[in-house]
C-alpha cells in the first residue's frame, strides 16, 4: 500500500500534475471586459451612488455631442425656424463648413490661429515655471502659519471672475485718475497718462500677466503639496553629505515632483488652441480688435454676430476638440513612456 501510494506521487502524469499544479486553483484569466463587469457585479451595492453623476455626465457631456453633427451640413439656421429637426432638414450632408473655415475669405481664421499660439506658447513658456517657483520659496519658509497665508493670498485672485478680475486692473491701469498710471507720471517714467486697454502693443503682455497673476497661485498648491510630500530623509541625508539648497533642488525636489510638472504640462498642452473667451470679452476694445481674435472669440462671433454661420462655427469648435485630445493623448503617452506616469 505504501508502495503504491508514492508510486502515485511519483509518477508525472498523476491527476495534481496533470491538472497543473497548485497553479490549478487560480481562476482563469478574464479578459478586460469581463473583468470590468465582474468589478461592477462585485461592488454593485455602491454603483448606484455614482449613478446620478453618470447621468449627469451623459446628459451635459455626450447628448451635445449630437450638436458635431452641425458642421457637416451645408446649412443649418435654428433661429429661423425655431425647430433643430427642421433645421437638420436643410440643406445637405457636406464639409463645405471646413472648406470655408480653411479658405478663409475673411482672414480672421489664420489670424485667430496665430494669436492663439502666441499667446498660449508665451503662456507656457513664461507663466508655467511660476507656481513651481513659488512652491519652492514657501516650502523653504520655516513658520508654516507664514507660508499658508501667503499661499491664501496668492491664491484669491484665482476665484474672481474674470469680469472682477479685468474690472480691478482697467481702474488701476485707468488714465482717469488710475493708480498705477499715477505712480508712473509722478515718478516721471511716463510723461502723460496711457492708456494699456486700448494699445495693441500692450495687449499680449497683459493677456499673459493677468492669466499669471490670476491662476499661478491656484497651481502653486498643487507644485506645494507635492514638495510637501517628499520624504524628509532624502534631504536630512543630503545635508549630511554637504549639499546646499540649490543642489538639494536640482537633485532631490525637482526630479521627485517631476512627474507632477510632467502631467500639468500636459493639461497646458491640451488647451494650446483655446485661449479663453472670457478675458478676451472682457478685454475687448475696439482699438485691440484685432489683436484680440483668437479661436475663441471667432467661434463666438460665428455663432452669435448677424448672419451666423453655425456650420463654420461647429466646424471650427470641432477641430479644435480633436487638436486638444490629439494633444493630450501625445503628451500622456509621451510622459508615460519617459516617466513611467500618465493621467490615467
Amino acid at each position: 500500500m505504501l508502495r503504491s501510494k508514492k508510486e502515485a506521487v511519483a509518477v508525472p502524469g498523476s491527476e495534481v500534475a496533470a491538472t497543473g499544479g497548485a497553479g490549478s486553483a487560480l481562476p482563469p484569466k478574464r479578459g478586460y471586459f469581463r473583468e470590468q463587469l465582474h468589478r461592477l457585479k462585485k461592488h454593485r451595492t455602491i454603483f448606484w451612488f455614482v449613478l446620478p453623476a453618470v447621468f449627469l455626465a451623459f446628459l451635459f457631456g455626450y447628448i451635445p455631442m449630437a450638436g458635431a453633427l452641425i458642421a457637416f451640413r451645408s446649412e443649418f439656421n435654428y433661429i429661423g425656424t425655431h425647430s433643430i429637426v427642421e433645421a437638420f432638414r436643410r440643406g445637405e450632408w457636406s464639409l463645405s463648413a471646413f472648406a470655408e473655415l480653411f479658405a478663409d475669405e475673411d482672414g480672421y481664421f489664420w489670424l485667430s490661429v496665430k494669436n492663439t499660439l502666441v499667446v498660449n506658447i508665451v503662456k507656457i513658456i513664461i507663466t508655467f515655471p511660476i507656481p513651481v517657483i513659488l512652491a519652492l520659496f514657501l516650502v523653504d519658509v520655516k513658520n508654516q502659519s507664514v507660508s499658508k497665508g501667503i499661499l491664501i493670498v496668492l491664491c484669491l485672485p484665482h476665484f474672481l471672475s474674470w469680469a472682477m478680475a479685468i474690472g480691478i486692473w482697467k481702474n488701476l491701469l485707468s488714465p482717469d485718475g488710475g493708480a498705477i498710471n499715477n505712480v508712473l507720471v509722478s515718478s516721471g517714467i511716463l510723461d502723460r497718462p496711457f492708456d494699456f486697454f486700448t494699445s495693441n502693443a500692450w495687449f499680449k503682455p497683459m493677456v499673459i500677466f493677468f492669466a499669471a497673476w490670476k491662476g499661478s497661485g491656484w497651481n502653486t498648491i498643487i507644485f506645494y503639496a507635492a514638495i510637501v510630500s517628499i520624504d524628509r530623509s532624502f534631504f536630512e541625508a543630503a545635508t549630511l553629505e554637504g549639499a546646499n539648497k540649490f543642489q538639494k533642488i536640482v537633485y532631490i525636489t525637482l526630479p521627485t515632483v517631476m512627474p507632477t510638472i510632467a502631467l500639468m504640462l500636459i493639461m497646458s498642452l491640451t488647451y494650446l488652441f483655446s485661449a479663453g473667451l472670457e478675458q478676451f470679452m472682457t478685454m475687448y476694445t475696439s482699438q485691440t480688435r484685432y489683436e484680440q481674435y483668437v479661436i475663441d472669440t471667432l467661434m463666438y462671433d460665428k455663432t452669435t454676430q448677424s448672419g451666423a454661420n453655425y456650420p463654420v462655427a461647429t466646424a471650427l469648435g470641432l477641430l479644435n476638440g480633436v487638436i486638444a485630445l490629439v494633444l493630450m493623448l501625445g503628451g500622456n503617452a509621451f510622459v508615460k513612456k519617459k516617466l513611467n506616469t500618465s493621467l490615467w
